[in-house]
C-alpha cells in the first residue's frame, strides 16, 4: 500500500520499504534539477519547475506491486529538452542487490573488464533497459524486505529507459529510473570494452505532453537473497506472454537432425561432431581483442565472412555438445531404421571411450589427441557432460539390445576420479591436468559433475557416487545458489553467468526423486529462479531494418548469456524439461509458462529454407544463430550501434538442447506442451 509518500507491505509500524522522492530532470548540459512538490492528493503527486509540470499517479495493483503513471507537460512557451528521473529510496538497509542480467551484487567474481560494482570511476553506473530481462530493473533486499523498480513495455516512450542504483552513506539505496535511454558514465560496448556514454532526450514543444508508465514492487523475500523470485512471480501478471511456437516439435526435431548430420565428419578415422558453421572472423574475434578498424578491414574480405564448417574442434560437451548431438542422432537412426546413422553416432562415443586414461580423464577436445598441443587442461563442465552422456548412452544402448560395457566403465572411472578428488572447500574445481593435478579451483562450474555422478549412481547403485553428489550439492548450494550467484560456466570468460546454474536444477530434481527430501525441491526452485533472472519477459525495440525485424526475431523468452556477454541466446531450451517437472511437483503453473516462453524463443530463426539469405549468404538447414545482439554491445561488428543483429555463428549446442528437450518430453508423454 502507498501511505504518506511510502510504499509499504502493511500498515504496521516500521513496515515502510520505499519512500517516494521528488521528481528530477536532467538537461542536455548534464545539470540535474529537483522539482518542487506542488500538491499531493488521492495518490497523485504533482511537481513543477523548469517550465514543466509533472504528475505522478500511483495505483496499487495488490501483492506489493504499484503502477506509476507519470504525465509530463511543457507548461512554458519554449521547447524543452530533458530526461525524466524517477527515484525511490529504501527505508531499510539492503544487504544484496541485483540488476538482472547485468549486476549480481556487484559481480564480485571475475577479473574481466565488464561492469562491476555500482560505480565506474566514482560515477554511478546507468544501464539501458535492453540489457535487462525486466526493463530497467533494479532490486535491493535484506532478509526482511525487498524492493524493485522497473519500466513498463506498454509503449515505446515508457520502455526506452535506463536504471541506476546508488548506495548512500547510511547504507540505504536510491533506485533511479531514467527516461529516455541513458548509458553512463561509459557504455559497456564489447567484450571487456568501454566506449563513450550514450544519451537520449525528450523534446517537448510548448503545451505538449508525454506519458510514462513504470512499476514499483515491495515484498518480503521468498528466501534470503531471493527477492528476485517474488518479483519474477509478480511480473508475469505485468508482461503478458502471448507467444506461441512457430514450429511443431516434430519439425524442430527434423531440423535438429539435419543440422547435426552436417556437423558430423571424419577425423583421423573417427566420427566427430564439429563445433559450428561460422565465418573465420568469428574465431579471429572471439576473444574480442581486435580493434574496430582491424575488424572492419577483415570484414572486407569475403573469405573471412563466408559461413563454413572449417574449424577442426571437437568438444565433448559445453558448446559443441559432441556426445549429446551423437546420442540424438543415434536415437533418430534407431527410430527410423537408419543403421548407418546409428553406427556413426555410436562411433563418436566409441572414439572418446577408447581414449580414456586409467585415471578416468579424457581430453575434452578430441583434436588434442592429434595436434601435438602440450599442457592441455580439461574442465569439469565438459567432464560433467561426458559423465552424464555416457551414462545415458549406455542406458539407451541397453534398451535397443546392445551391451556397451566400455561405456559403463567410462562412467565408473570418471566418477571414481571425481569422488577421489572432491574438495570440501572448492568442490570439483574448474580445470585439471591429465595427470590429475588441479589447475583452477574457482567458480560454480563443478556443478556439472553432480548430474553425471547421479546418472552413474542410477546405473550402478554405488552409494559412494550418491554420497559424493550430496556433499557436492550441499557445498555449491550454500556457497553459490543460496547467495543468488553462479560463476564461470561459460569457458570463454570468467564471470557471473547463467549457464552454470543449469546442472543445479537437474541434480536437485534428481536428488529429490531419489531421496524425497524437500530441501532438494527447494534448491531446484531457487536455481530455476536464478536462471529466470536472466530471461527476457518483453520484446526490446530495434530499427525496422535490423536483423530482428527482417527475420521476425523477438527477445521474449530469450536468456542473456552472462555479465561479460550481455547478448541473448537460445540456452532456455535446455531446462524446459525441468521447468515442466517443477510445475508438476509444486503445482505452480508459472513454471510451464516460463518453459513455453523459453521454448518459443529458442526455436526462432532456425533455417528451414536454404534459399533464404541472411547477410547475403544461405545457411545450412537447421542452423540457428548462437547470439542475438539486442543492446549496445557487440563482438563481431565494428560498432555497437547496430542493435538487433545476428553474429553468423551457427553453433552445435543450439540444436542439441532442443532435441534433448523433445526427447525428454516425448519419453514422459509431455510433448504436446511444446505445441
Amino acid at each position: 500500500m502507498f501511505i504518506d509518500k511510502t510504499f509499504q507491505i502493511s500498515k504496521e509500524k516500521n513496515h515502510a520499504i520505499l519512500s517516494f522522492e521528488n521528481a528530477q530532470l536532467e538537461t542536455i548540459s548534464g545539470d540535474v534539477t529537483e522539482l518542487t512538490l506542488e500538491k499531493e492528493e488521492s495518490g497523485t503527486r504533482t511537481f513543477c519547475g523548469e517550465g514543466l509540470r509533472i504528475a505522478d499517479k500511483i495505483k496499487d495493483l495488490s501483492g506489493g506491486l504499484f503502477r506509476v503513471t507519470r504525465t509530463i507537460c511543457n507548461a512554458s512557451d519554449t521547447s524543452k529538452q530533458f530526461k525524466s528521473i524517477f527515484t525511490v529510496k529504501t527505508c531499510f538497509v539492503p544487504e544484496k542487490y541485483v540488476i538482472p542480467c547485468v549486476l549480481y551484487n556487484g559481480n564480485q567474481f571475475g577479473a574481466g573488464g565488464s561492469p562491476a560494482g555500482l560505480t565506474k570511476d566514482g560515477a554511478p553506473w546507468i544501464f539501458a533497459y535492453d540489457r535487462e530481462g525486466i526493463p530497467s530493473c533494479t532490486v535491493s533486499e535484506n532478509e526482511n524486505f525487498g524492493a524493485a523498480l522497473f519500466a513498463s513495455d506498454c509503449d515505446a516512450h515508457s520502455l526506452e529507459s535506463a536504471c541506476s542504483l546508488i548506495k548512500r552513506d547510511d547504507g540505504t539505496f536510491m533506485h533511479k529510473l531514467y527516461h529516455p535511454v541513458t548509458e553512463a558514465p561509459v557504455t559497456y560496448s564489447g567484450k571487456n570494452r568501454m566506449t563513450e556514454r550514450f544519451d537520449q532526450y525528450f523534446h517537448l514543444a510548448p503545451g505538449e505532453t508525454i506519458c510514462l508508465n513504470l512499476f514499483v514492487f515491495v515484498c518480503v523475500p521468498k528466501w534470503k537473497n531471493f527477492a528476485m523470485a517474488n518479483l519474477l512471480d509478480r511480473v508475469s501478471d505485468v508482461f503478458k506472454n502471448k507467444k506461441t511456437p512457430d514450429k511443431s516439435p516434430e519439425r524442430v526435431w527434423e531440423l535438429g537432425i539435419a543440422f547435426a548430420r552436417q556437423l558430423m565428419g571424419d577425423f583421423h578415422g573417427h566420427k566427430m561432431i564439429y563445433t559450428n558453421f561460422s565465418p573465420k572472423t568469428y574465431s579471429l574475434q572471439h576473444s574480442g581483442k581486435l580493434s574496430d578498424s582491424a575488424l572492419a578491414k577483415l570484414l572486407q574480405d569475403p573469405e573471412n565472412t563466408r559461413i563454413q564448417r572449417w574449424n577442426e574442434r571437437f568438444e565433448i560437451g559445453w558448446a559443441d555438445q559432441g556426445l549429446l548431438n551423437a546420442r540424438m542422432l543415434a536415437r533418430h537412426g534407431y527410430k527410423t531404421g537408419d543403421t548407418e546413422l546409428l553406427n556413426n553416432a555410436v562411433n563418436v562415443f566409441d572414439s572418446w571411450a577408447e581414449k580414456q586414461l586409467e585415471n578416468g580423464l579424457v581430453y575434452t577436445e578430441f583434436q588434442h589427441y592429434y595436434n601435438g598441443e602440450k599442457d592441455v587442461v580439461v574442465d569439469t563442465c565438459n567432464l560433467g557432460w561426458a559423465l552424464a552422456e555416457f551414462a545415458r548412452m549406455y542406458q539407451f544402448m541397453q534398451k535397443i539390445g546392445t551391451d556397451k560395457p566400455k561405456y559403463l566403465n567410462f562412467c565408473i572411472r570418471l566418477a571414481d576420479f571425481f569422488c577421489t578428488h572432491f574438495n570440501e572447500e572448492t568442490g570439483f574445481g574448474k580445470t585439471w591436468t591429465m595427470n590429475a593435478k588441479p589447475v583452477s579451483t574457482v567458480g560454480s562450474i563443478g556443478g556439472f559433475v553432480i548430474t553425471g555422478l547421479l546418472e552413474t549412481y542410477l546405473l550402478t547403485h554405488n552409494e559412494a557416487y550418491l554420497i559424493c553428489a550430496k556433499h557436492a550439492h550441499a557445498l555449491y548450494t550454500k556457497r553459490d545458489i543460496d547467495e543468488f550467484v553462479c560463476t564461470a560456466g561459460a569457458l570463454d570468460c570468467a564471470c557471473v553467468d547463467k549457464e552454470t546454474v543449469y546442472p543445479f536444477i537437474t541434480s536437485s530434481l534428481m536428488l529429490y526423486d531419489i531421496s524425497k527430501e524437500p530441501h532438494f525441491l527447494e534448491t531446484a526452485q531457487k536455481a530455476a529462479y536464478y536462471f529466470c533472472s536472466w530471461m527476457f519477459v518483453y520484446d526490446t525495440l530495434s530499427a525496422p531494418d535490423s536483423d530482428f525485424n527482417q527475420f521476425n526475431y523477438y527477445t521474449t523468452g530469450g536468456t542473456a548469456v552472462s555479465a561479460e556477454h550481455p547478448a541473448i541466446d537460445a540456452w532456455g531450451a535446455a531446462p524446459v524439461t525441468e521447468f515442466v517437472r517443477l510445475a508438476e511437483l509444486t503445482g505452480d503453473k508459472k513454471w510451464v509458462d516460463r518453459a513455453k516462453a523459453m521454448w518459443c524463443n529458442a526455436i526462432l530463426c532456425i533455417t528451414e529454407d536454404t534459399k533464404q539469405e541472411i547477410h547475403g549468404q544461405t545457411r545450412p538447414l537447421g542452423g540457428q544463430n548462437e547470439g542475438f545482439f539486442q543492446c549496445r554491445w557487440t563482438k563481431y561488428r565494428p560498432t555497437c550501434e547496430e542493435r538487433g543483429h545476428f553474429n553468423d555463428c551457427l553453433s552445435a549446442w543450439c540444436g542439441a538442447y532442443r532435441m534433448m528437450t523433445i526427447a525428454n518430453l516425448e519419453d514422459s508423454n509431455s510433448l504436446d506442451l511444446l505445441r
